[in-house]
C-alpha cells in the first residue's frame, strides 16, 4: 500500500521515502498499466460512495441570471454536463460572483464535499486575470485562452479556423471589402486570432485590409456608424455584438451583408461560425476526468492547450454578390 501511494504521488507518504520509491520504479523501468489505474481509482471511490462522483463547473464571472439569458453559456454546460453523465460522474454548477465567495472560500466548499476537480468558466471581461482556488489540492480544466494565472490545461474554440472559416465563405460568395467590427479585450484574450487570420486571408492587400479592421475596447452605436461611413465594407464580420440591431436603415443583406463569429441558436437568421459550446464542455469535462483517473492535482508542469472546431451555420445576411 505505501509503494502504491508513493507511485501516485500521494502525501500520505513521507517525502523523502516517496521520492526514494518513485526513483528505485524508474531505475527498475517501471510503467503503470492504465487500465490498471483506472480500475483501481474506480475501486477505491466505489469504497467511499456507491453516488456518482461529483465534478464542478464554477462560473468564474456571471452570474445565474446572465447565464440563463446567454443561449452559448446554456449550450456549453449542457454538453459539459452530458458528457459528465456519459463518464459515470455529476457536474454540479458553482459562482464566483455570488457576494461573499472567493477562490479560498470555494475551496474549502468544494473539499468539504469531496469534490476534486472542476471546470473554470471563461474570464468574459478581461484578458488577464488571477482566481486564487488551492490549485494543489484539484483538478482542473480552463475555458478559453487569455494570459490568466496560474497556467493551467485549457480548452478553446479554434478561434483562428473561424475567422478563416467565415473569410473563406464569404469570397465564395464574392465579396472583397469585407470588414471586421470586434472588441479588443476578447481579441487579446484569444491572443489575436481573429485580427491575425482576417488580416492573413483577407481578398485585398494587407493595407487595405487594415483599413477595413476595427477593434474597440468599448463599442457605441456612434462609433460604429463613423467606421461605416470612413471604411464602406460591403460586409461586416462581427464578434458577438448582434450588429443587426445597429444597423437601422439599412438593409441586410442587400445593403450590406452580415457575419457573426459567435453564432446563436436564438438569432438563427443571422450567417456565422458555430463555435458548438456543447463541444466545447465536452472536451473540458474529458480533459478533466482524464486527470481524475491518473490522481493529478496541481498546476501541471506543462499544460495543455486542446482547441475544437466551430461550424459555418448559413443564414439570412449575406448574399452572392459578384462571380468568383
Amino acid at each position: 500500500m505505501t509503494v502504491s501511494r508513493a507511485l501516485r504521488g500521494e502525501a500520505y507518504v513521507q517525502e523523502a521515502l516517496r521520492t526514494r520509491i518513485q526513483e528505485t520504479a524508474v531505475a527498475m523501468g517501471y510503467r503503470p498499466d492504465p487500465e490498471i489505474s483506472k480500475l483501481m481509482a474506480h475501486m477505491r471511490q466505489k469504497r467511499r460512495t456507491q453516488a456518482p462522483r461529483t465534478l464542478a463547473f464554477i462560473w468564474a464571472e456571471r452570474d445565474p441570471q446572465e447565464i440563463e439569458m446567454s443561449s452559448w453559456s446554456q449550450q456549453l454546460v449542457h454538453g459539459a454536463r452530458q458528457r459528465a453523465d456519459h463518464l459515470g460522474f455529476q457536474l454540479d454548477e458553482f459562482h464566483l460572483a455570488t457576494r461573499g465567495m472567493t477562490g479560498q472560500r470555494l475551496s474549502n466548499i468544494l473539499e468539504a464535499r469531496g469534490i476534486t476537480g472542476f471546470i473554470l468558466s471563461p474570464l468574459i471581461s478581461r484578458s488577464r486575470g488571477h482566481v486564487s482556488m488551492r490549485w494543489e489540492n484539484f483538478s482542473s480544466v480552463v475555458i478559453g485562452l487569455g494570459y490568466a494565472r496560474p497556467a493551467l490545461h485549457r480548452v478553446h474554440h479554434h478561434h483562428y479556423l473561424g475567422m478563416m472559416t467565415a473569410m473563406r465563405q464569404l469570397k465564395k460568395l464574392g465579396y472583397k471589402r469585407i470588414g471586421y467590427y470586434g472588441g479588443s479585450v476578447i481579441n487579446a484574450r484569444m491572443f489575436s486570432a481573429w485580427s491575425a487570420s482576417f488580416l492573413a486571408h483577407h481578398p485585398l492587400p494587407m493595407k487595405q485590409a487594415t483599413d477595413l479592421l476595427c477593434l474597440r475596447r468599448e463599442a457605441s452605436r456612434q462609433d460604429f456608424h463613423h467606421w461605416l461611413d470612413r471604411a464602406k465594407p460591403e460586409v461586416i464580420i462581427e464578434g458577438g455584438y448582434l450588429l443587426r440591431d445597429w444597423l437601422e436603415n439599412r438593409r441586410v443583406p442587400e445593403d450590406m451583408g452580415l457575419v457573426t463569429l459567435g453564432w446563436r441558436a436564438d438569432r438563427p437568421e443571422i450567417t456565422g461560425v458555430d463555435q458548438q459550446a456543447d463541444v466545447l464542455g465536452a472536451a473540458a469535462v474529458d480533459l478533466l476526468v482524464a486527470q481524475e483517473q491518473l490522481n493529478e492535482r496541481g498546476v501541471p508542469e506543462n499544460p495543455k492547450i486542446i482547441t475544437t472546431e466551430g461550424c459555418w451555420r448559413p443564414g439570412e445576411t449575406v448574399r452572392k454578390v459578384r462571380p468568383v
